[in-house]
């Protein structure tokens, strides 16, 4: 059936050919032009075109289609519009949308009888207007209208994701003709299209957010049923006008939500409707229901490629897959998510090719075809274990390994692994004897993409490596004993080379893919580093085009040193016989997105191994800080916090008598006054210009002592302790906790300047936070030098192991909650907070 359809969809386009005086362009398997003897593809010629642009149709030899898209005439690299790849069965396979930044506002598409398919409007470059999607018989089945780029109303071929367009690689406005009219072209386009971009995602979902969480949510679902706008997205049977799905989506501000959808089989009997609660709430897909996916021809459904089962959002029960030509390919069963049990696999004739088991999502008892990279690889398995034969092919069918495994591992023979290294690497190995021995290889998704191949004798490398780059050799090495000896070891972003078993000279690239762009040069004399000559950044006050550093047993002794510790933090030292001088550096917050080459315009000068004048960089775990040094005296400093899609800098700035905070993210600013006496300490806190707590005590009648009180919950109780905030480290806080912590570590023991340098201290050494599962701290309050409540929550133990709240603010009780469990601890704590 399938063959004799072929024959037929080849005789009509034969016939469309002949009645334009056609010329075919012949192209062998790398799509170089060939005689029709040796062709795996061809290409309609003369092409149609519209304006400055061609209609490329691409076929394979048997005269399926291959490719089709719109190209500049004057620019072979240059697509337009909507771009799609057949498979050899004439299915759609991948689809791309390029932006047409063209004079021709409206573009055309085919069916294979030579109608108009699809006729679609465009305005700066996205569509906008009308699209019309018509029949084999000329009727229209679809009207749609979009809005700069986005589905406004109407019906679709395609609603999620539709905004998504590639630019061009170039785009050249020709002199040519306005308008849309139709003319066949001369014109022969050598250059083949381009390659299919990588699959989506094949298990019926795409896991992408439809509604925004957090903020936006409740405003996107609360929403008025009656005056949500919606668009529909429809796939028809082909040759007919018989939906075979229809999905509505609601329009909203961030992407579209499906809220019903229909399915249909051939004969127009509904097989499935789904309402808004069937679907799932944040990302695409079917929460309970079924998902059906079809074979697309030009987005219109040949035959029903698979029927997948969810409950819950997780496939559930059987799932079908079939042949493009209708018949069973494969029924498996799902548990939660994962295959579970007996999988049946089919011929193409509907007879039953073998039958497996999965156990827990892994194969575990029967005959598997393993897909590792490109290449498929049958192998058995008993009760989990690799066992037997296991033949490797390449994606154009052929036998590039076998082997056998023993107790599930590589025994005599040609397996292919992924590399244990690398995830985006495989390897062909062989083996004897459960040992690698003889010539391995390593590549790239396909075998023609060798990166390097390697000998093993005697269980370590020995013999020659070789390196490849884009097919060809870039480098070889020479092992012995698993060690380099002579050659270049070459890698992804640096070359090495070795001389009788010595390391010579490292250098480094800028970009992985251009070997040419040198960021940084070590050499070595006897295998010891002499110099380095680095490219990567330059100093302001002596630009240069490298800067070199020279090394001395191994340590800087004269030159530019950059340091190493962290790619986004990295300062320049420079030494003068031996002893460091100086050190350049930037706002990183400036140049965090020219990590390639760093331009250093700041300067800070040493004395005696430290910062004397200028800025002293400490790098912590989830913190950096600046320290501003002035002739020795600590001035200011910046503490930067990091988290997952957070950034906040607290400054810290010695002003007079004063203490001054700034905290970015809370848009605050505290100051702390101290005036100690002979025989007084006072001290005033003060938030965004209000006087929130002063303090005074004389030092005759008493020691002025204040105290923080933790809470942590240990062996389901609540236990507390007294912390000197002198001492202790403290959970991270910001705004007037943050504050308040501060104002607390300023004591009468000292100096305002020694108050300064201690919390300087504290901070950069990472002891005023502390984050451990096993002492965290899950509330807090301060006490006054009298023992009495100031600020925070007081938890007081009560009967039945239940605790009494109370929260305190400027030293007055706003609230309390009573009988208060562990387990509701927490809760009551945070809804206090709020």
């Amino acid at each position: 059936m399938t063959n004799r359809l072929i024959l037929i969809i080849s005789f009509l386009i034969s016939q469309i050919y002949y009645s334009q005086k056609t010329e075919l362009i012949y192209y062998d398997k790398d799509w170089e032009i060939t005689t029709k003897a040796n062709a795996s593809f061809y290409r309609l010629m003369p092409m149609k075109e519209i304006g400055e642009l061609v209609l490329v149709q691409d076929f394979y030899i048997n005269g399926i289609p291959q490719f089709e898209g719109y190209a500049l005439k004057s620019d072979n690299d240059s697509y337009v519009g909507d771009i799609i790849w057949y498979d050899q069965n004439g299915n759609d396979e991948n689809f791309k949308q390029y932006r047409n930044d063209t004079k021709n506002a409206t573009l055309l598409y085919y069916h294979q009888n030579g109608k108009l398919r699809k006729k679609v409007q465009y305005k700066e470059g996205v569509k906008d207007g009308e699209t019309i999607i018509y029949g084999t018989d000329g009727s229209v089945l679809m009207k749609g209208i979009y809005v700069k780029g986005r589905p406004e109303s109407g019906s679709f071929e395609k609603v999620k994701h539709s905004d998504n367009y590639d630019y061009n690689t170039k785009i050249e406005q020709v002199d040519m003709i306005q308008g849309v009219g139709e003319v066949i072209s001369d014109n022969v386009r050598m250059v083949p299209p381009p390659p299919p971009p990588a699959p989506p995602s094949t298990d019926g979902r795409q896991l992408q957010m439809t509604v925004p969480p957090g903020e936006y949510e409740d405003k996107y679902i609360a929403e008025s049923k009656n005056n949500r706008k919606t668009v529909t997205e429809k796939i028809f049977w082909a040759n007919s006008k018989q939906l075979a799905q229809e999905t509505v989506f609601v329009i909203g501000s961030y992407d579209f939500k499906p809220v019903s959808r229909k399915n249909y089989d051939k004969s127009g009997k509904l097989i499935q409707s789904l309402n808004e609660t069937q679907f799932r709430k944040y990302v695409d897909g079917v929460e309970n229901g079924s998902e059906y996916e079809y074979y697309l021809q030009n987005n219109f459904a040949t035959n029903l490629k698979s029927v997948s089962n969810y409950i819950k959002g997780e496939k559930s029960g059987k799932e079908l897959v079939y042949f493009p030509n209708g018949t069973s390919s494969l029924e498996t069963n799902y548990k939660t998510r994962y295959k579970e049990g007996e999988e049946t696999v089919f011929n193409e004739n509907g007879s039953v090719k073998s039958k497996r088991v999965y156990k827990e999502n892994e194969p575990f008892n029967g005959n598997f075809d393993v897909r590792v990279g490109g290449m498929l690889v049958n192998q058995n398995y008993t009760n989990g274990v690799r066992e037997g034969e296991a033949v490797v092919k390449n994606e154009d069918g052929k036998v590039v390994g076998k082997g056998i495994y023993k107790n599930g591992k590589s025994f005599n023979g040609t397996f292919i692994e992924d590399n244990g290294n690398r995830s985006d690497t495989y390897e062909l190995i062989n083996v004897e004897n459960f040992k690698k021995t003889g010539l391995q290889k390593v590549f790239g998704y396909r075998l023609e993409n060798l990166e390097k191949t390697y000998t093993i004798q005697n269980e370590k490398l020995n013999g020659i490596t070789t390196f490849y780059d884009d097919g060809k050799v870039v480098g070889t090495l020479e092992y012995k004993n698993n060690e380099p000896y002579n050659g270049n070891l070459v890698e992804s972003e640096k070359t090495s080379v070795f001389k009788n078993g010595k390391i010579t000279e490292e250098t480094y690239f800028k970009d992985t893919y251009n070997k040419d762009n040198i960021r940084k040069q070590k050499l070595y004399e006897n295998g010891i580093l002499v110099k380095v000559k680095d490219f990567s950044f330059d100093i302001s006050e002596n630009p240069q085009e490298l800067y070199e550093g020279v090394f001395k047993n191994s340590k800087p002794f004269s030159g530019y040193f950059e340091t190493e510790d962290n790619c986004e933090f990295k300062q320049v030292n420079y030494y003068e016989n031996g002893i460091l001088k100086f050190q350049y550096s930037n706002d990183y917050l400036k140049n965090m997105d020219n990590l390639r080459h760093q331009s250093y315009d700041i300067k800070s000068t040493y004395k005696d191994g430290k910062i004397y004048d200028g800025v002293e960089y400490v790098l912590n775990e989830k913190q950096f800080t600046s320290k501003y040094w002035k002739n020795g005296v600590l001035q200011a400093f910046d503490w930067d916090l990091f988290a997952v899609h957070y950034f906040n800098r607290l400054h810290f700035e010695l002003k007079n008598n004063t203490i001054e905070i700034s905290d970015m993210q809370a848009n605050r600013k505290a100051e702390i006054k101290i005036d100690p006496s002979k025989n007084t300490f006072t001290k005033q806190l003060s938030i965004d210009g209000k006087v929130v707590d002063g303090t005074r005590k004389d030092y005759l009648d008493s020691k002025y002592k204040e105290s923080i009180i933790v809470y942590r919950e240990k062996n389901g109780k609540i236990v507390s302790s007294t912390v000197n905030p002198v001492d202790e480290s403290m959970e991270p806080m910001e705004g007037t906790e943050l504050f308040y912590k501060v104002y607390t570590l300023v004591n009468e023991s000292s100096g305002l300047q020694e108050n300064f340098n201690r919390l300087a201290e504290k901070i950069s050494g990472n002891k005023f936070i502390e984050e451990t599962d096993e002492n965290l701290i899950i509330t807090g309050i301060q006490m006054d030098a009298e023992g009495k409540p100031k600020e925070g929550i007081l938890i007081t133990p009560t009967q039945n192991n239940t605790y009494t709240v109370q929260f305190y603010l400027n030293r007055k009780l706003m609230k309390t909650v009573e009988k208060v469990t562990v387990e509701k601890m927490e809760t009551v704590i945070k809804k206090i907070d709020n």
